[in-house]
């Protein structure tokens, strides 16, 4: 007789988002930035969630995620869709790695996406690892 299947918790499917994000994030190049939004593109919707709900909030969980980053996962290299920083106690010193990285900041206190911008993409196989 065949084991009954295991439930995932929301937890498990939470770590999995996490997982893949943090993937995509060390592959950010040094000098290079990319945004919430760029990271949820490339994360499918997870399993067992409305995909319309998904596409709604993907972005904050990303931002949710790099809040509980560990410390081996460039999270100064993650901005927000403008091409600011969120401005929220850190920034100065985010600001101040990718200076360190050249990463040139406008005027405005943005960065110029078309130069600096960096666009993940996850293959199936990738997908799968967590």
């Amino acid at each position: 007789m065949a084991k009954p299947r295991q439930r995932r918790s929301n937890a498990d499917h939470r770590a999995d988002f996490d997982a893949h994000v943090y993937r995509i994030c060390r592959r950010i190049p040094p000098g290079h930035v990319t945004t919430y939004g760029w990271i949820a593109a490339a994360i499918e919707c997870p399993l067992g969630m409305e995909p319309l709900a998904y596409d709604r909030i993907k972005a904050r969980w990303v931002g949710y995620a790099m809040a509980r980053c560990p410390e081996d996962v460039p999270w100064h290299r993650v901005i927000n869709h403008k091409g600011g920083l969120s401005l929220r106690p850190g920034h100065e010193h985010q600001k101040a790695l990718l200076e360190d990285e050249g990463v040139e900041f406008e005027a405005t206190g943005t960065v110029d996406l078309a130069r600096y911008g960096w666009k993940a993409s996850l293959t199936s196989t990738e997908m799968g690892k967590v």
